[in-house]
């Protein structure tokens, strides 16, 4: 999963053309395969494992001593050997006057499911493929990235998976280069009411024309609230750091920003 960057990619190294349609033609499509998926799972013989949460995060950027409010949608979703993940951010200053739309989406394969073969090797265990796009709706730019490679995931309790990606910009004339993202939700329980929760990813790209490398991470910690009424995985209140290293590719131009969060599982 990737970063949920928002509204700082208004500083993007390279100007890209409009790409408006092509946005809403994958939206549309996107938005068809998801009413196919959800009406066939109406069926005995189909099963769909998916869930949602939906995030309030508010905070300060601790570079620009300025506030930032988000509200973020997850869902995740496992049919048969297909699974997809994704999120989409709505955020922008406390005002909210014209906030940006950040969206990233992920569908995946996995070999192992697909074959019928286990593809076990020492904490391997599985191989998928996978693409993904990262789309900005907001800002005096287009932002469309595409992405596909590899994921490995993991039987370690804790680490979910590493994605290895090929990343290009949409309408750049600079070649694209790679993408790292291990991610990880670790369960930390202190007592049967008491239950943390541990979790977030980092991204690692590569440079590309005149652009940086970048560093994104964003860590989560929560306490399940539900815990303590024994209605575990349903509300959870925490924090969220997301550190990024040049952002959008710009040498020396780095965010860190502190928020709180609270969660509710769909």
């Amino acid at each position: 999963m990737i970063l949920k960057p928002t509204s700082y990619f208004v500083h993007l190294a390279t100007k890209t053309p409009p790409i408006l349609s092509a946005k809403v033609n994958f939206l549309s499509w996107l938005l068809l395969i998801m009413v196919l998926l959800i009406n066939s799972s109406a069926h005995a013989q189909i099963i769909y494992n998916g869930g949602s949460d939906v995030q309030f995060l508010y905070g300060r950027n601790l570079k620009e001593k300025a506030d930032l409010a988000t509200i973020t949608f997850e869902h995740f979703g496992d049919y048969g050997s297909f699974e997809h993940f994704g999120f989409a951010d709505l955020s922008n200053d406390v005002s909210l006057k014209s906030p940006d739309l950040y969206l990233e989406y992920y569908p995946k394969v996995s070999l192992g499911r697909a074959t019928g073969t286990e593809l076990k090797l020492g904490p391997i265990s599985d191989v998928l493929l996978g693409a993904g796009i990262n789309v900005l709706f907001g800002g005096p730019e287009d932002f469309f990235v595409y992405t596909f490679g590899p994921a490995i995931k993991f039987g370690i309790p804790g680490l979910l998976q590493l994605e290895t990606y090929y990343y290009k910009q949409h309408g750049s004339s600079y070649n694209g280069t790679y993408q790292i993202t291990p991610s990880w939700d670790i369960p930390l329980p202190a007592s049967d009411k008491v239950q943390f929760r541990f979790r977030g990813f980092m991204d690692f790209i590569g440079d590309r024309g005149p652009g940086s490398s970048q560093y994104l991470t964003q860590p989560q910690l929560f306490l399940d609230l539900g815990a303590l009424r024994a209605k575990p995985g349903k509300v959870y209140v925490g924090s969220e750091w997301r550190y990024w290293k040049n952002v959008a590719g710009i040498k020396e131009l780095d965010e860190s920003i502190l928020q709180a969060n609270l969660m509710f599982n769909l």
